[in-house]
């Protein structure tokens, strides 16, 4: 029995789970053929699994179907919301259970002449049934009493495994959505390994900073010392790095024991061409490409690594050179310029 619970906790993939279960709950209770059904009427979700898998009873499922309701557990349950593990012996008789349709329909083609099963009702809407099925009607009391003490572990499984697919979900969503906005994150340890990275976080470093060979995900040093420099702040200016018409920023933020490193590139500074005209510096150029993203003068400045007055007044000349009113209409220009 121990080893039965165990080995369903085990079990960290929800995809997974019926199969598991079933594997561990045969150890137990041995049968001819068991089954797993879950209904989830919230998600839309119908999930039938046989064990040993019986590839032809996809034709048979429907005819069960129609004769749902001559089951009496099924029926048990539904009426009372009493989950524990019921034979249909405790109901029928063989004579009453062989005059059924669902047992000519269903239970015939697989030598069912009992069936042990139990139900858990997960939330509203959302039910898993258990079933064990024999050639003969020889299941005792103590295959009862097993099923019934393993029942509620069956059911916290269960949770802790959508728990941790939910967790699994999250993540996933997380990680592409920082990778489709260019921005990604690398967790260090507190010598300065790296824990984990979000997809693509660490290729965006090498294009910016050489990063050593090595079996395992690595920094470069010069990297490395400046997140583990502790007279540092969240608030401080970033780490930049430049390179042709792009730029990587990466700011630092310490989460308990980690540091986590928040890189963020941008590659919008694409050399204006269609605006020469202008006559406008590279300077001027490289602050209209940051204005034409809607950047503050206070990000330009961080970014550019210049005063906030530098850069207002960059922003005066562009404006005086694009002969415009406000930093909005060079954007328009600009953005139509590198569309």
């Amino acid at each position: 029995m121990l080893a039965c619970i165990e080995g369903i906790y085990r079990c960290r993939a929800l995809e997974d789970f019926p199969r598991e279960v079933l594997h561990h709950l045969r150890k137990i209770v041995a049968c001819d053929l068991s089954g797993y059904n879950e209904v989830n009427m919230t998600r839309k979700r119908l999930v039938v699994v046989f064990d040993p898998p019986r590839e032809d009873l996809g034709p048979l499922l429907e005819r069960f179907g129609q004769h749902m309701h001559e089951h009496p557990v099924i029926n048990y349950f539904n009426e009372t919301g009493d989950g524990q593990a019921l034979k249909i012996s405790d109901f029928l008789t063989a004579r009453e259970y062989h005059s059924k349709g669902i047992y000519s329909d269903f239970y015939r083609h697989i030598q069912a002449e009992d069936q042990l099963s139990f139900a858990v009702r997960v939330e509203s809407g959302f039910m898993i049934g258990i079933a064990f099925n024999r050639h003969e009607r020889t299941f005792t009391e103590k295959d009862r009493i097993r099923l019934n003490l393993v029942r509620p572990h069956v059911i916290q499984a269960y949770l802790h495994a959508a728990e941790l697919a939910g967790h699994s979900e999250h993540k996933s969503d997380l990680e592409a959505a920082l990778h489709r906005s260019g921005v990604g994150v690398i967790a260090l340890d507190r010598t300065g390994g790296v824990l984990h990275a979000t997809p693509g976080a660490l290729d965006c470093v090498s294009r910016y900073i050489p990063v050593p060979e090595s079996s395992s995900p690595v920094l470069p040093d010069v990297l490395v010392q400046w997140a583990l420099h502790k007279n540092g702040s969240e608030n401080e200016t970033p780490y930049i790095v430049s390179r042709e018409q792009s730029r990587l920023s990466i700011r630092r933020v310490r989460n308990e024991d980690r540091m986590l490193l928040l890189l963020s590139e941008d590659t919008g500074i694409a050399d204006i061409k269609h605006l020469e005209r202008y006559r406008l510096t590279p300077r001027e150029k490289e602050v209209l490409g940051w204005v034409a993203q809607g950047k503050s003068n206070s990000e330009i400045a961080t970014i550019l690594d210049l005063t906030l007055g530098t850069v207002k007044l960059h922003v005066e000349r562009i404006l005086v050179k694009m002969e415009v009113e406000n930093r909005t209409a060079a954007a328009l220009i600009a953005r139509g310029a590198m569309a």
